[in-house]
């Protein structure tokens, strides 16, 4: 089961469920498999101008990485023909915004504690 807390994305191609996800490890395949910076990937991929559609498929396959570790990048361009590209593309986008998140808003809160935006309402409680 996908867990967006930790920047998990599910899916379904075919039969098959998959989760997409961008953690550390997967970034790392990704920069290496395009020889460049997760940064420039991301700036590329925001342009349709500069965008192709190998990177699509490399960007993709990393993020299967974590789950999937035996997909190759042919089995990810499938999986992106099975699902369409502008899906492909949309899972991809929020997998990377979950990636990128700040830590503090991508956690449930604690039982029994406050978030930082909670604030005792006036006048509530017991007096001492």
């Amino acid at each position: 089961m996908a867990n967006r807390f930790k920047g998990e994305v599910p899916f379904k191609s075919g039969e098959k469920d998959y989760i997409l996800r961008y953690s550390a490890n997967a970034l790392c395949e990704l920069e290496d498999a395009l020889e460049m910076g997760v940064n420039a990937v991301a700036s590329q991929l925001a342009d349709p101008e500069s965008m192709r559609l190998k990177m699509v498929r490399v960007v993709f396959w990393a993020g299967l990485r974590d789950h999937h570790p035996d997909t190759t990048l042919l089995q990810a361009g499938e999986i992106i023909t099975d699902l369409s590209l502008t899906k492909a593309m949309g899972l991809v986008s929020s997998a990377f915004q979950l990636a990128f998140q700040d830590d503090s808003k991508s956690h449930p809160p604690q039982p029994g504690k406050k978030s930082p935006e909670v604030k005792a309402a006036a006048g509530t409680g017991l007096q001492s």
